[in-house]
């Protein structure tokens, strides 16, 4: 048999029009009857009328023709009295027609129709499931983007307002990649399940409601030639006739037919949406790799018990929902096949559908938490798990203020609680708590705490997980003021979680001589001008937030510069870390794995696949980048965009 699910892909409105035309016979046919029955049901009075009439009138000129008792009168007075009683089976036999075969096609025709409308209802709520979650992935990726845009903005200014601000913006933007990548994983897993498997379904179901219906009428098509065979046997012939006709209608057969139009062209012409993918924000050089620094480790895992409480929730339900498909399925199969049970079988139908749409949804949501969990597990490894037991968070109404024990800011109003330790927190901060509820009332109590406190110490997971992009940028922050010699904004790669590369340092800052990169211009009284090429003394090594303090040896000025600008150990010939300078290569070839168009001069272009020489500097150029030279040019790549050979 015929499947449009499996035959006919991605072509709901066809397979929803085919239907509608359908069970539009039902009522079409029961409209027909009405009238039909009314005119036979006129017909007969006025024509048991018309005979009363002329049997007065026969009567009154019996006596003319030889009285009653003459042969023609009998035959006359029988032929009347058959014409009447024929008369009168006319308007018993609409009767019967209009209640037990026109009143119950309208009826049925109409609640198969209000099903085809749920069931039609239903296509646009999987393509609003479709949609919601594309439009959460839309939603995260401009959160990504704008964390993105807003950690890059911060990180270009001269000095942060607070210390360790720029920590919780980058954990903030780490947060928002990695809930981006989830709703892209969601968003595929729904886009999958949604065409593999409640697609083809919606498809078959309307074949089988569109079955449904033609037998229906086929049944009710068999009373009314029951009722016409009932009325005479005048009718006899009309009505074999009439059930010869019946008797070649074939569902199957038309439906192939139907499939055989449309397969050829729809089959070949069909493909599956394509797989949403990681776009990486303009102002990153990305990929779409987990961060996995401690706070992203604590979000996934979060992540992971929630999905995981939802799965244990929903899953009984889907068990039994399934089994309640199965007995309605078997239920309308006897109803069809049985037809003289006398079963409601558009109410199986109904309720078939209702309970069909309810599993379908469940189904995708437990396929997406499923994956997501799957998704957390390969990416974690050891860390997916954790000994600590998770808090049992509820939504909350805080009437008097109690303190996150995320951000340590106040809680008012609505908010969230932990059923076992009474922890308090934020609904935005819930996924930010480390699992470790101690699992008695009030451990988990954050007692409200000045807003000034103390930054974190060095060497912390959130601070060593930022540092390398705290240094990037504030290395870049003054770069758009440079000349034209120095790069006036680079993008930063992605992150990792080994320690970033540092500088080296020098053993004694009073002696260290290092040499200016690119010329740079003071944008405040704690910084200093200084020329491309110039030799400095290093003062005080570089800081956390990427800065050298240097003495002008020539006339004694002392002040700050960005450490990406100078290069320690003297002189470097031309003062230039690309352009047309060559560092030589050291015979380690490298391979680019991504395409890259240079944002400065001083950088390479790749493309995915070609082959580059590194310099004597190679991958220690600097934090996330590399020196290496292609085509007698040597110039910077990202260090994440190239491999080893």
């Amino acid at each position: 048999m015929a499947s449009y699910g499996a035959s006919l892909p991605d072509s709901e409105p066809l397979v929803h029009g085919r239907t509608t035309t359908h069970l539009a016979l039902l009522p079409s046919f029961a409209h027909f009857l009405s009238t039909l029955t009314t005119l036979q049901r006129d017909f007969s009075q006025k024509a048991s009328s018309h005979i009363g009439s002329f049997r007065v009138q026969i009567a009154r000129s019996t006596s003319e023709r030889g009285g009653e008792a003459a042969s023609l009168e009998r035959a006359m007075s029988g032929v009347l009295e058959q014409v009447d009683l024929m008369s009168r089976e006319v308007g018993e036999c609409a009767d019967k027609v209009a209640k037990e075969v026109a009143a119950r096609l309208d009826e049925v025709g109409g609640r198969l129709d209000a099903v085809r409308k749920k069931h039609h209802s239903f296509y646009g709520q999987l393509m609003t499931q479709r949609d919601k979650a594309y439009e959460k992935r839309d939603r995260s990726r401009a959160a990504y983007f704008s964390a993105c845009e807003t950690l890059e903005s911060a990180r270009q200014k001269k000095t942060s307002a607070k210390e360790g601000r720029d920590t919780e913006k980058a954990t903030r933007a780490l947060l928002a990649k990695d809930q981006y990548l989830l709703d892209i994983d969601m968003a595929n897993v729904a886009k999958q399940r949604i065409y593999e498997v409640p697609l083809p379904m919606l498809h078959d179901e309307f074949q089988s409601l569109e079955a449904s219906g033609i037998r229906q009428l086929e049944d009710l098509l068999g009373r009314l030639l029951a009722i016409q065979q009932e009325s005479g046997e005048k009718f006899l012939q009309a009505v074999g006739k009439a059930k010869e006709v019946l008797s070649v209608v074939d569902v199957e057969a038309d439906q192939q037919k139907f499939v055989d139009q449309h397969s050829a062209t729809l089959t070949a012409a069909y493909e599956h949406p394509i797989d949403l993918v990681f776009e990486e924000c303009p102002v990153w050089h990305d990929t779409d790799e987990f961060a996995t620094t401690p706070a992203a480790i604590t979000y996934l895992q979060n992540v992971k018990v929630k999905a995981l409480t939802r799965v244990g929730e929903i899953s009984p339900a889907i068990e039994t929902k399934r089994r309640d498909i199965s007995g309605l399925r078997n239920l309308r199969e006897t109803y069809e096949q049985a037809k003289g049970l006398g079963g409601d079988t558009v109410a199986v139908i109904e309720n078939l559908y209702n309970v069909t749409h309810e599993t379908t949804l469940l189904e995708l949501q437990q396929s997406e938490l499923q994956a997501s969990v799957e998704l957390i597990d390969a990416t974690l490894g050891d860390d997916a798990s954790s000994d600590l037991r998770p808090h049992e968070f509820k939504s909350s109404s805080f009437v008097t203020p109690s303190t996150c024990a995320v951000c340590e800011s106040s809680v008012w109003g609505k908010g969230m609680s932990c059923k076992k330790c009474n922890m308090a927190v934020h609904v935005k901060c819930e996924l930010k708590v480390p699992p470790g509820c101690a699992a008695r009332p009030g451990a988990g109590v954050v007692r409200h705490k000045s807003k000034k406190s103390a930054p974190p110490p060095a060497g912390t997971g959130a601070s060593s997980s930022t540092s390398s992009l705290t240094r990037t940028s504030s290395r870049l922050s003054n770069s758009s003021v440079a000349s034209s010699a120095a790069p006036p904004r680079r993008a930063v790669p992605p992150l990792t979680t080994s320690s970033p590369a540092i500088l080296p340092q020098p053993s004694s800052a009073s002696t260290e001589k290092a040499t200016l990169l690119y010329p740079y211009e003071a944008q405040s009284s704690f910084e200093l001008s200084v020329e491309a090429g110039a030799v400095v003394e290093v003062v005080e090594p570089e800081d956390e937030d990427g800065w050298v303090k240097v003495r002008v040896p020539t006339d004694g000025r002392v002040g700050l510069v960005p450490a990406s600008y100078i290069q320690f150990g003297g002189a470097i010939g031309n003062g230039s870390a690309g352009g047309a300078a060559t560092a030589g290569g050291t015979g380690q070839r490298v391979r680019a794995l991504y395409d890259y168009s240079p944002q400065t001069a001083d950088e390479l272009a790749l493309v995915e696949g070609e082959e580059l020489e590194l310099t004597a500097v190679g991958m220690d150029f600097g934090e996330g980048w590399a020196e290496a030279t292609k085509g007698g040019r040597t110039g910077i790549v990202p260090a994440s965009y190239i491999q080893l050979l």
